[in-house]
């Protein structure tokens, strides 16, 4: 086994001399063999080696006892242990999870906040294993692929440099060496799924192929080999057709229906990655998704659960995960002062002269219009039904929905979108869409009003 292990480690760089590694165990045979083959292999590759073991606290004394070996055992072999304690119980209760998945997710938070920067965690995961791992995500509908032999979890890289060898030879290794070992009578439990596949399914995989370890290993890199070539794919054409700033993420409709369909799953699961708030849960979302997005709407949203929100107007889709604004609003505005708008606008009034204009046509966050033609105070709000305009250099009203239709704005951003009124409700302006017939520059006393907004 020992040179099954340390060619897997070199064919995949795991290891260099003068490594920092933080060994993973459990008192179980897998860890402690692990355990064991680095104590061997210590001085030849000067390694620095680490104990942490994790009391998950869910067995009572005979948790604290498996503890207490591994720490013996490590101190035995002269290897400095690190014990850490994690509330299984109540992050289950809490986040309303199975048992081994919040141990697991427990684990590997306390595993993080002992490993140095420079320093690598080695886990005892082997080819028996990797093929149950595949198996069960098969089962789920979820592509195939199994564990890293090398990956990395935020800034903590992780290791598994037993995913060569199967268990079978993990246990001769063992007993050829004399070790000791607890094993956690969970294991032997079909009440958790991964020991449901361990009991029933593995047996009979292994008697139809005893290199079964090797198959899976293989084909878990072709896959994941597919999979970052499709990512990488899928990152470049999101990149050319779409926005990503900050808490949204904007793109082409059209443009993202002519992706081939590997690639749109694809780009929707990066946006949620980008927004951080993918999770398992959204894996069966992407085919919802393409629904509505290709509905007849035109104007639309789409919140499949809390976290995110995708809106569709026209050929434009955005998914962000900010609270959108919501609601009706109302403010006096005296010239001489400004107001902030629940959409993050500044808007502002002040008297000016002719002598001091500047050439604004092209500026669409700006209006001005004689002073003598201005009862005040201003109103700022949204819209009403029923509003109208009359616009500059036109006859007669139009429709403030009309407006908005004709300029594509996003149905979302109707209802919150500012529209200036003088004191007795006549409508002055639309900011960026529409000025009034009241805007005339050619007297000398003057009202300016503008918008300062760094998002349009």
């Amino acid at each position: 086994m020992e040179e099954r292990v340390k060619q897997f480690i070199q064919n995949n760089q795991l290891i260099e001399r003068g490594d920092d590694l933080y060994l993973a165990v459990s008192g179980g045979v897998d860890s402690m063999a692990m355990l064991h083959f680095f104590h061997a292999m210590q001085t030849e590759w000067d390694l620095s080696l680490t104990v942490l073991t994790v009391d998950h606290q869910l067995r009572g004394e005979e948790s604290a006892c498996d503890v207490a070996f591994v720490h013996e055992q490590a101190e035995a072999l002269d290897i400095p242990c690190r014990v850490l304690r994690v509330e299984t119980e109540d992050y289950q209760r809490k986040h309303q999870v199975g048992v081994q998945e919040a141990a697991r997710v427990l684990r590997y938070e306390a595993f993080r906040h002992e490993v140095s920067s420079n320093g690598k965690l080695v886990l005892a995961h082997h080819g028996d294993d990797q093929v149950e791992t595949m198996f069960m995500r098969l089962t789920k509908g979820v592509v195939p692929t199994g564990m890293d032999s090398d990956r990395h979890i935020g800034s903590m890289q992780i290791i598994r440099p037993f995913l060569s060898v199967t268990k079978q030879m993990i246990v001769q290794y063992a007993e050829a060496c004399a070790l000791v070992y607890r094993e956690d009578p969970s294991n032997e439990s079909d009440r958790y799924t991964r020991n449901r596949f361990r009991h029933q399914l593995l047996p009979f995989v292994q008697a139809e192929n005893p290199s079964i370890h090797n198959s899976a290993m293989n084909l878990h890199q072709e896959l994941r080999e597919d999979q970052q070539l499709l990512d990488t794919w899928a990152e470049r054409q999101m990149a050319e057709i779409g926005q990503f700033c900050e808490q949204r993420v904007t793109f082409s409709i059209n443009s993202f229906n002519a992706l081939p369909q590997p690639l749109q799953r694809r780009g929707f699961h990066l946006i949620l990655n980008y927004l951080s708030v993918y999770n398992q849960s959204y894996r069966n979302d992407f085919e919802a998704f393409k629904t509505w997005l290709n509905s007849h709407h035109a104007n639309s949203q789409w919140t499949p659960r809390q976290g995110f929100t995708a809106i569709k107007s026209y050929d434009t889709c955005t998914i962000t995960c900010e609270s959108l604004p919501q609601g009706d609003y109302t403010f006096e505005l005296d010239v001489g002062s400004w107001v902030s708008l629940p959409n993050g606008w500044i808007l502002s009034a002040e008297a000016v002269q002719s002598n001091q204009l500047f050439n604004y046509e092209g500026d669409r966050s700006v209006i001005l219009g004689p002073a003598a033609d201005l009862p005040q105070p201003l109103v700022v709000r949204t819209r009403q039904r029923g509003d109208r305009i009359r616009p500059q250099g036109l006859n007669g009203h139009k429709k403030v929905k009309d407006i908005f239709i004709d300029h594509k704005v996003p149905t979302v951003e109707r209802d919150t979108w500012p529209v200036v009124t003088d004191k007795h409700g006549r409508l002055l302006w639309i900011p960026f869409l529409c000025r009034s017939d009241w805007a005339d520059v050619t007297h000398t006393n003057l009202i300016k009003l503008s918008i300062d907004v760094n998002k349009y």
